[in-house]
């Protein structure tokens, strides 16, 4: 089920990925200013975009209902034992293991999730829209877990700059990126 309709929905999760796609790589730079742990930064970023995911693609049972869905441990466990397989088999391209991440959850969702008892044409025309939704879920904390190292800002002596100097760093890092 839809909140708004097909019309709204898909238009809406799309035009909210390709902007995280487009600035996936500033984004990831001031992510990773904040000095926490990549894994913890990862697993904190994961939630709003659950949460926002969840929330258009919402089951009947409680669309309109909830703030937080009931869906967000399970999915939060399936980003948790990805970001370990991420980091265990060493992975380096984020579009492979978001790819990955994309159609596993559309086996799931045929499988177990909510288009185990669609017929086959709803599961076709839908599949595309739940890899997007997996997808979209998956892509700016991989960035970050799995790129957030290589783009880390360190101070002159190796160390993370103070929390105070971080503003000022974050407005150089905007004005950099916009030559």
């Amino acid at each position: 089920m839809m909140v708004f309709g097909i019309l709204v929905d898909v238009p809406l999760l799309a035009s909210v990925f390709v902007v995280l796609l487009v600035f996936r790589r500033r984004l990831t730079r001031v992510l990773t200013m904040t000095g926490l742990p990549l894994m913890l930064l990862y697993l904190l970023l994961c939630v709003p975009l659950i949460i926002f995911e969840e929330q258009i693609d919402c089951q009947a049972a409680w669309c309109g209902k909830v703030l937080i869905p009931p869906t967000l441990p399970f999915l939060f466990v399936e980003i948790f034992v990805l970001g370990g397989i991420a980091l265990v088999v060493h992975a380096r391209r984020t579009f492979r293991v978001t790819l990955a991440f994309s159609i596993y959850g559309v086996f799931f969702e045929i499988l177990v999730g909510g288009l185990r008892n669609a017929p086959l044409i709803v599961a076709v025309v839908l599949a595309p829209y739940v890899a997007l939704g997996y997808a979209f879920v998956s892509l700016l904390p991989l960035s970050v877990l799995l790129e957030g190292g290589a783009v880390r800002p360190r101070a002159a002596g190796g160390e993370r700059p103070a929390v105070a100097s971080q503003c000022l760093v974050l407005y150089k890092v905007w004005q950099g990126g916009r030559k």
